[in-house]
C-alpha cells in the first residue's frame, strides 16, 4: 500500500513542479498602420497548443514556460511574427500589413478567405497584369490568362465587348436563355453590361467560382460565377495615381478578294461553263480586261484606316485609421476603322469608410458609368452590324465608286442592289445606343464587443440605368451609266437619271429604364482558437428589378432634314411597350473550419425563391459541401519531402440551379389586337380582339446542376515552382428545354420552356508556373496552362422518326463534328468521269451528271423512308449522304503561355494563348459563286478550267456541288496567338523623387501582335471572312503616382 501512496505523491509533486515552471504573460496587439487594438488576434506558445485569442480590446493573458518560451502571433493579412518571451511579464506586439499575405486573400461568394484554406476551384488575377491593357471592356482583358475561363470576341469592332464562358456551360435551348456566368459586383448581383463597363483600375480583386463554391449563389450560379471587389481608401496619405494610354489599332490581317481582272476572268470562265456562246455580251472582252488590270478599285482598302484609341484612369486614396476615401475617374474613346463609328465610356466611383465608434462602421460608395456606342447605320437588306464590312470587301473590284465625280450606281442581285457605302457614309447616318448607369452602396457594421469575432452588417444597394437608342436613316442617290467597252462592262460614258436609294429613310427611338435594388442582412463570425480557425456567416438577401422600354419610328425625312422628329413627315409606328419586374428572396448559410491550416471543410446552403416561377414551384435549395487536406503540413511530409512546400487535395460538390429563361411563362400571356377579333353578323368591321400567346407551364422550374471537382494544390522548391490540377463532371438535368423536335405540328402553338433535357459535362484542367530571381537585378516567371472539356447528352429533345438513327444526339456529345460529305476528290477530266460511270452509271451529284471540274463524294446511304430508316446506297447524291465527319468541329483544348522578366526597372511580359482538337472549315460564305454584282475572297482565282485542270479549286459553276460541307473544304483548327506584349521601364526611385513624384512608369504595350498560325488562303484572322477584322493595337502609356 506504501508504494502506490509513495508514487502518486511523487506524481502530484512532479505536477506542481511543472506548473511552478510556468507563468503568466499578458500583453497587447495593435494593428501597426491605424495604431488600434486588434482582436481575434492568435496567440500560440512555439512547439504546443497551448494559445490564446486577443480579446475586444487587443489584450490576451497566456501561461508560458518559465524559461526558453517563444510565441507566435498571426492574423490574416498581416506579418506572422515569432517573439521570445525570456523573462517579460508583458508585451506589445505591432502587427504590420502583409502585402503578399493580402495577394493571397481571395475574394469568394459574400467574403474572403486565405488562399491556402480554399477548398474549391477558385481561378483569380492579378489586376496589376490588366490595367495596362488598351482595352475597352475587362473580359478582353482576361484572354490567356485562366484555365476554364473561355473568351470569346472582343478586340475588334468598337463597342462590341468579347463575352464569358466558364468551363463547358451545361445549358439545353430555351427561352431567354445564355452561357454568361453570374455576375457580383462588391456583393450585389449586376448585369453582364455592368461588369464590361468597369475599368480595370476600379477593381481590387476579381474571382472566378468555378465549381460548386458558386452554390452560395443559388439559383442562378451553374453557368459559374465572377466576383469583382472594387477599390476603397486605405489609410494613409493621399495617394494619387494617374494613367494614359494612347494606341493605333488595325487589321491583324486583312481578308484578299480577287481583283478586278480576276474576278471578270472568273466569270467568263463561269459562263463557259454555263454554255453560253464565245460572243455572247456576257462576256468580259479583251479590252475590258485590260482596261481592268490598270484600273483596280479595292473598296475595302478606301475605305479602311488605322483607328485610334486612348485611356485616361486616374484616382485618389488615403485616410486616418477613422475614415478612408477613394474617388476615381476612367475615360476611354476608340474610333472605328471606317468612319461613322466610335465608342466612348466614362467612369467614376468615389467610396468613404468611417470608423464612428469603436465598434460601428459605415460606408458609403457611388458610381456610374456612361457609355455611347455609334456604329455606322447601313439598311440594305436587313440591318446585321457587319455589313459595312461585309460589303466592302464583296463589292466588285472592277467598279469604280465615282465616274466624273457621280456615284455609281451598283449592279443588282446577291443583296447588293444598288449599294454604295461611300455614298451612304456622307449622310451621316447611324445607329447610336447611349447608356448610363449610376448606383449607390451603402453598408453599415457593427463588431459586437461581447463576442469577438462576431459582426453584423446591412448593405444596401440602388442600381439605376437609363438607355437611349436612336437610329437615322435617310437616302441617297446614284447613277447608271451607258457604259464603255466591246460588251458594256467599263463604267463611263453618259450618265442616266439617278436613282433614289432608301438607307432605311427613318428615325427610330428606343428608350429604356432600370430601376432595382437589393438588400443584404448578414451575421458572420470568424476566430481563431489555438490551431482552430472558425467561420461562419447568415444572410438574409432580398432584391428586386423593373425594366420598361418602348420603341417608335417616323418615316419619310425630307431632303437635308435632320435626325429630329420633325423632319420626318412619313408614316408613324409606335411599338411595343415591353416592361417586366422580378423578385428574388434568399437565405444563405455556410461554416468553415480549419484545424492546424491542416483539414478544411466547408459547408453552406442557399434557399432562393424567384417570381419567374410559379409560387408553388418558385423555391429550391443549393448546398455545398467540400473539404480540403493539406498534406504538407503533416509533420512526417516535412521531414520525408522537405522540397515540396505546399501540396493540397481538395474535393467538393455543390447543387446549384439555372434560372436563365424568360420570366412569368407559368402564365398565360395575350396580346389585345386591333382588328383581329371576331365578326358579329354582317359585313362589319373585326373589333378589338385578345391573342392568345404561347401556351403557359405552370410547372416550369430553374435548372439542377451537381457540380463536382477534385482538385491538387502543390509548391514546390521554396514555392518557385506551383502547379493546380482540377478535374470536375457537371450533371445537369431538368433543364429547361424549349420542345420543338418531338412536338407535333398539330399542337397550333409555341411551346414554353420545360425541364426536361439531362446532359453531362466534364474536362481537366492543369495550370503550372514558375517564378525565381537571379542574382539581385533579375526576376523572371513563365507561366503555362492546359484545358479539356466536353460533354455527353443523356436525354434531349428529338423527332421521333430521328430516334435511333445517326441523327439522334443521344449519348453523344454535343459537339459530333463536322456534319457533310464523305469527299473523294475532284474531276479532273472527261476520261476521269468516264471511268467512274463504268462502275457508277446513275450516279448524280444534287442532281448533276458528273463533270470535269466538281468534287464527287461517297455514297452513304438512299431516300429516307416514312419510319425514319433509309434506303440502300442509290448511286445519288443527296443530302441523305451525310454523315458526321469528323469526331470534333470545336476545339476542346485551350491553352496557354506567359513569360515575364524584369531587370533594373525595365519589364517584358508576354501572354500568349491558343487551341486544338476541332476541325477548321472554310467560311461557308466563301464557298459560294461569284458574281458581276459581289466578289468573293482571292482562292478562287485558281479554279478549274480545261486549260487549269490541276487547280485547287472546282469549277465555279456547280455550286450546288462544292459549297456543301466535306473534306475538301477542311483547314486546321489549331490557332495559336501571342494576345499581349508588354514592355515598360520603371523610372529610378530616387530620380523619380527628385522630380517631386512616388513613382513613374513607361508602358508599350501590343495587343494581338503576332499570329503564329493561320490556315485560311483568304488570311482572315478566323473562319469568317467577311466580318470586323480582329485589331492589332500598339499602344504608349504612362503611369504616374504622386
Amino acid at each position: 500500500m506504501r508504494k502506490p501512496l509513495l508514487l502518486i505523491f511523487t506524481l502530484l509533486l512532479a505536477a506542481l513542479a511543472a506548473h511552478a515552471q510556468n507563468r503568466v504573460l499578458k500583453g497587447v496587439v495593435i494593428d501597426g498602420v491605424s495604431k488600434e487594438p486588434m482582436p481575434g488576434v492568435s496567440i500560440l506558445v512555439s512547439g504546443t497548443n497551448s494559445g490564446t485569442a486577443t480579446d475586444v480590446e487587443g489584450k490576451f493573458t497566456l501561461n508560458v514556460p518559465e524559461s526558453g518560451a517563444k510565441v507566435i502571433i498571426s492574423y490574416v493579412g498581416f506579418v506572422k511574427q515569432e517573439i521570445e518571451v525570456a523573462n517579460r511579464g508583458s508585451l506589445t506586439v505591432v502587427l504590420e500589413p502583409d502585402v503578399k499575405a493580402l495577394e493571397d486573400v481571395v475574394v469568394v461568394g459574400y467574403g474572403e478567405q486565405k488562399r491556402s484554406h480554399l477548398t474549391g476551384a477558385v481561378a483569380t488575377v492579378k489586376m496589376k497584369e490588366l490595367d495596362e491593357l488598351p482595352v475597352g471592356d475587362i473580359s478582353s482583358a482576361l484572354v490567356g490568362k485562366l484555365p476554364g475561363v473561355n473568351v470569346s470576341g472582343g478586340t475588334a469592332r468598337p463597342g462590341a465587348p468579347a463575352s464569358i464562358t466558364i468551363r463547358n456551360p451545361t445549358k439545353a435551348s430555351k427561352d431567354g436563355g445564355s452561357n454568361s456566368p453570374l455576375y457580383i459586383i462588391d456583393d450585389v448581383i449586376r448585369s453582364e453590361a455592368d461588369f464590361q463597363l468597369l475599368d480595370a483600375s476600379e477593381i481590387e480583386n476579381l474571382s472566378i467560382l468555378k465549381d460548386g463554391a458558386a452554390a452560395v449563389y443559388g439559383a442562378r450560379a451553374a453557368l459559374g460565377v465572377v466576383v469583382v471587389r472594387t477599390k476603397r481608401g486605405k489609410a494613409g496619405k493621399p495617394t494619387v495615381n494617374y494613367t494614359t494610354t494612347v494606341g493605333v489599332s488595325d487589321a491583324s490581317y486583312r481578308s484578299k478578294m480577287m481583283d478586278g481582272v480576276q474576278l471578270a476572268t472568273y466569270l467568263n470562265d463561269f459562263n463557259r461553263s454555263r454554255g453560253l456562246a464565245p460572243n455572247d455580251p456576257e462576256y468580259y472582252s479583251a479590252d475590258e480586261l485590260e482596261h481592268f488590270r490598270k484600273n483596280n478599285y479595292n473598296w475595302f482598302d478606301m475605305a479602311w484606316k488605322p483607328s485610334l484609341n486612348t485611356r485616361h484612369a486616374v484616382n485618389i486614396s488615403g485616410g486616418t485609421e477613422r475614415a478612408t476615401f477613394f474617388a476615381g475617374a476612367t475615360y476611354f474613346y476608340q474610333n472605328g476603322n471606317v468612319d461613322n463609328i466610335s465608342y466612348k465610356k466614362w467612369n467614376f466611383r468615389a467610396s468613404t469608410d468611417v470608423n464612428v465608434t469603436k465598434h460601428i462602421k459605415v460606408g458609403l460608395g457611388v458610381s456610374g458609368n456612361l457609355s455611347d456606342n455609334k456604329l455606322f447605320y447601313l439598311k440594305q437588306g436587313g440591318e446585321n452590324v457587319e455589313k459595312d464590312v461585309t460589303n466592302l470587301l464583296n463589292t466588285p473590284q472592277f467598279i469604280p465608286p465615282y465616274v466624273d465625280g457621280l456615284p455609281v450606281l451598283l449592279p443588282g442581285g446577291s443583296g447588293t442592289t444598288g449599294f454604295h457605302f461611300f455614298e451612304a457614309q456622307k449622310l451621316n447616318n447611324y445607329t447610336r445606343a447611349r447608356n448610363v448607369v449610376l448606383n449607390v452602396n451603402a453598408y453599415l457594421e457593427y463588431n459586437v464587443p461581447f463576442v469577438p469575432g462576431l459582426k453584423l452588417r446591412t448593405v444596401y444597394n440602388k442600381n439605376l440605368g437609363n438607355d437611349w437608342g436612336k437610329q437615322f436613316g435617310t437616302y441617297y442617290k446614284t447613277y447608271g451609266f451607258s457604259m464603255l467597252g466591246d460588251n458594256r462592262h467599263i463604267y463611263g460614258g453618259t450618265p442616266n437619271a439617278p436613282t433614289r436609294l432608301n438607307n432605311g429613310d427613318r428615325l427610330r427611338f428606343n428608350p429604356g429604364y432600370t430601376d432595382g435594388y437589393q438588400l443584404n442582412f448578414n451575421l458572420s463570425y470568424a476566430r481563431d482558437f489555438g490551431r482552430h480557425s472558425v467561420s461562419a456567416l447568415a444572410l438574409v438577401e432580398q432584391s428586386e428589378i423593373y425594366t420598361e422600354s418602348i420603341a417608335t419610328m417616323k418615316e419619310g425625312i425630307f431632303e437635308g432634314g435632320n435626325d429630329y422628329l420633325m423632319s420626318a413627315f412619313g408614316a408613324k409606328d409606335i411599338g411595343p411597350n415591353a416592361a417586366n419586374e422580378s423578385g428574388i428572396l434568399s437565405y444563405v448559410g455556410r461554416l468553415n473550419y480549419s484545424f492546424a491550416d491542416r483539414y478544411l471543410f466547408e459547408v453552406s446552403f442557399r434557399r432562393d425563391a424567384s417570381t419567374k416561377f410559379a409560387p408553388e414551384y418558385r423555391w429550391g435549395t443549393f448546398p455545398q459541401l467540400s473539404a480540403g487536406w493539406v498534406m504538407s503540413e503533416e509533420r512526417f511530409f516535412r521531414e520525408k519531402l522537405p522540397f515540396i512546400n505546399n501540396l493540397k487535395l481538395r474535393a467538393s460538390i455543390g447543387f446549384l440551379g439555372g434560372d436563365r429563361t424568360a420570366a412569368w411563362q407559368w402564365m398565360q400571356r395575350y396580346t389585345p389586337q386591333a382588328s383581329n377579333g371576331a365578326v358579329f353578323g354582317g359585313n362589319s368591321d373585326r373589333t378589338v380582339g385578345i391573342k392568345l400567346e404561347k401556351l403557359p407551364n405552370y410547372y416550369g422550374r430553374w435548372d439542377d446542376v451537381t457540380k463536382k471537382n477534385f482538385g491538387i494544390d502543390a509548391a514546390f522548391l521554396n514555392n518557385r515552382l506551383t502547379t493546380t490540377i482540377d478535374a470536375y463532371h457537371d450533371h445537369g438535368y431538368n433543364l429547361l428545354t424549349t420542345m420543338a423536335s418531338s412536338v407535333p405540328l398539330t399542337i397550333g402553338s409555341v411551346m414554353p420552356a420545360e425541364n426536361f433535357e439531362t446532359v453531362n459535362s466534364f474536362g481537366l484542367e492543369f495550370a503550372t508556373g514558375w517564378s525565381d530571381r537571379i542574382g539581385k537585378n533579375i526576376d523572371y516567371n513563365i507561366g503555362a496552362f492546359l484545358a479539356w472539356s466536353d460533354n455527353k447528352n443523356v436525354l434531349v429533345d428529338v423527332a421521333a422518326t430521328n430516334r435511333g438513327t445517326w441523327l439522334d444526339p443521344t449519348g453523344r456529345s454535343s459537339d459530333r463534328g463536322v456534319q457533310g460529305y464523305r469527299y473523294l476528290g475532284m474531276f479532273r477530266t472527261q476520261e476521269e468521269v468516264d471511268r467512274f460511270l463504268e462502275t457508277n452509271p446513275d450516279y448524280t451529284i444534287m442532281g448533276y451528271a458528273p463533270k470535269p471540274g466538281m468534287l464527287y463524294y461517297q455514297d452513304i446511304r438512299g431516300p429516307r423512308q416514312t419510319d425514319g430508316s433509309y434506303a440502300a446506297p442509290d448511286g445519288k447524291i443527296t443530302e441523305d449522304d451525310q454523315e458526321f465527319l469528323t469526331n470534333k468541329q470545336n476545339n476542346h483544348y485551350t491553352f496557354g503561355l506567359s513569360f515575364g522578366l524584369g531587370f533594373k526597372g525595365f519589364r517584358v511580359d508576354v501572354v500568349t494563348a491558343g487551341s486544338f482538337g476541332g476541325q477548321g472549315l472554310v467560311d461557308g460564305d466563301a464557298r459560294k459563286k461569284a458574281g458581276k454584282d459581289i466578289s468573293r475572297p482571292v482562292f478562287w482565282a485558281d479554279h478549274y478550267t480545261p486549260e487549269n485542270p490541276n487547280a485547287k479549286y472546282p469549277d465555279p459553276f456547280y455550286e450546288e456541288t462544292y459549297s456543301i460541307n466535306s473534306a475538301f473544304w477542311f483547314r486546321s483548327a489549331f490557332a495559336f496567338n501571342m494576345r499581349s506584349l508588354n514592355l515598360s521601364y520603371q523610372l529610378n526611385q530616387n530620380v523619380a523623387k527628385k522630380l517631386g513624384i512616388s513613382s513613374a512608369r513607361i508602358i508599350g504595350v501590343g495587343m494581338n501582335p503576332i499570329t503564329f498560325f493561320n490556315p485560311y488562303d483568304y488570311k482572315a484572322a478566323s473562319g469568317d471572312y467577311n466580318v470586323y477584322p480582329q485589331m492589332r493595337t500598339w499602344s504608349l502609356g504612362l503611369n504616374l503616382t504622386l
